[in-house]
């Protein structure tokens, strides 16, 4: 039997080893739910019939659109509706890890392991992100069949600030999970976010239309800046033109995806001394 651990890099596979059993597992189980896993695709097309009926009512504007370009407000909504939803599973995965942990009583048995907080927590976001990738592309794709045009996207962009949102609406999901492991529940958290996103956030209306004072918390939230690079890659923006943003989702990831680690491994040692790792 060969140690894993002793081979070059031994360290990092070992660890790349553990995350796909991890996803491997949130896979099984999300699968394991046809009925439920099924409705999320029909929803999809729901959400962009809605776009698009609702942007019959609306004449197109540049608002909608980036760099001057004149957009329908169905192009607008589609890539709201279909990006936001990574700020959506960020605030759901993680913390639903921890209470299904919980609930089922492998919470603990899972923390004893040989395995770095970081990696369990992060690592239990991991299929539900990839999910919604594939998610977004259906989007997409039934955007297209009721007009929508992908001929000026920039793929490279897009991916980019894929990553980008992925890595800057985690620490959110982080939170919500310690919060899971203190008070057994995500409180208001989710429903704060998800409100401020839809308000705020250019998720219905353009940022540049909110009054000054609206406009600023609007530009604290990262799906503000996420939504901004999405819409600039479908108009054929490149990285650079999108620096400020970019830059701002960067530098939100670095100051709170450690802080978020160091809060969530403060909760989990608080319940160990408590002893209600478990209960819930």
């Amino acid at each position: 039997m060969i140690n894993v651990s002793r081979l070059p890099y031994g360290g990092l596979w070992l660890a790349i080893d553990k995350m796909r059993a991890i996803f491997a597992r949130d896979r099984r189980i999300a699968l394991s739910y046809t009925a439920y896993f099924c409705l999320r695709w029909i929803t999809i097309g729901v959400e962009v019939s809605i776009a698009f009926f609702l942007s019959l009512l609306i004449a197109p504007s540049a608002r909608f659109g980036f760099g001057g370009h004149i957009a329908s407000y169905f192009d607008y909504l589609v890539v709201s509706f279909a990006f936001v939803q990574f700020q959506t599973v960020a605030l759901a995965s993680f913390a639903e890890a921890v209470r299904d942990g919980q609930t089922l009583g492998t919470l603990e048995v899972v923390l004893a392991t040989p395995t770095s907080l970081p990696l369990i927590v992060l690592s239990s976001g991991f299929w539900a992100f990839a999910l919604t990738s594939l998610e977004v592309v259906a989007y997409f794709g039934i955007a297209m069949l009721y007009g929508l045009h992908l001929w000026q996207l920039n793929g490279w962009t897009m991916v980019a600030f894929l990553v980008l949102t992925i890595a800057s609406v985690s620490p959110i999901g982080v939170l919500a999970a310690a919060a899971t492991m203190t008070f057994k529940k995500t409180g208001p958290i989710t429903f704060l976010m998800t409100s401020a996103a839809n308000l705020f956030g250019g998720v219905y209306i353009p940022v540049s239309k909110l009054p000054h004072v609206l406009q600023y918390i609007g530009w604290c939230l990262p799906i503000t800046h996420a939504l901004s690079g999405f819409r600039g890659a479908l108009y054929g923006a490149s990285l650079h033109d999108l620096a400020p943003d970019a830059i701002w989702l960067a530098c939100s990831t670095l100051a709170l995806l450690p802080a978020s680690l160091y809060l969530f491994a403060r909760a989990v040692r608080r319940s160990k001394v408590d002893g209600t790792l478990g209960h819930y």
